[in-house]
């Protein structure tokens, strides 16, 4: 089912949930006359004074409780999902990452998988052209990101890339090449 359906029929039920409320607010105040004058006599002059005050209390509640569950459906429902990197991996999610990568990040990426995707972070340094903090701080970045994985060998780290994001350079890569012959 569409998303923007489920959406409709989720506020069509608190639209009814609601009146269905209103309704019985009505009959409990005044059993004797028609839900929809006390209705009226509600809505344009207010809550009368003889009321106990558990009912405007509880129909407040609800009323509320109706506006929390719509805000959560429009939220989950409108605001699109970020596709999980481990679970989809591939060509499409590796090139839109490249896209949001600094140059900087990119040279380290391309450097690091050059290299089949590991190599030392001196290294990196030296072949990417960046001073040694820089490095370190786009490696942070990186592995922040979930790009790389950093791991302590000696006075230098180990960087790797993730094996999604490598696995769809490589596509990437082939796919380019086929084009280009």
């Amino acid at each position: 089912m569409d998303k923007l359906q489920v959406l409709l029929i989720m506020l069509l039920a608190a639209v009814a949930g609601l009146a269905v409320s209103i309704y019985l607010l009505a009959l409990s105040v005044a059993p004797d006359e028609s839900p929809l004058s006390v209705l009226a006599q509600v809505l344009t002059g207010g809550f009368t004074p003889s009321l106990p005050f558990i009912i405007p209390l509880s129909s407040l509640l609800f009323l509320s409780t109706v506006l929390a569950s719509m805000v959560g459906v429009i939220y989950f429902l409108v605001v699109p999902e970020m596709k999980s990197y481990a679970s989809g991996g591939g060509k499409e999610i590796t090139s839109v990452v490249l896209r949001t990568l600094k140059p900087e990040e990119r040279k380290v990426v391309e450097v690091i998988d050059g290299h089949g995707g590991v190599y030392l972070q001196k290294y990196i340094t030296r072949e990417a052209g960046l001073s040694r903090l820089k490095t370190h701080r786009v490696v942070a970045t990186l592995s922040e990101r979930g790009i790389v994985l950093v791991e302590k060998k000696g006075n230098t780290n180990e960087v790797s890339l993730v094996e999604w994001f490598r696995e769809g350079m490589h596509v990437g890569n082939q796919a380019r090449k086929e084009i280009a012959q």
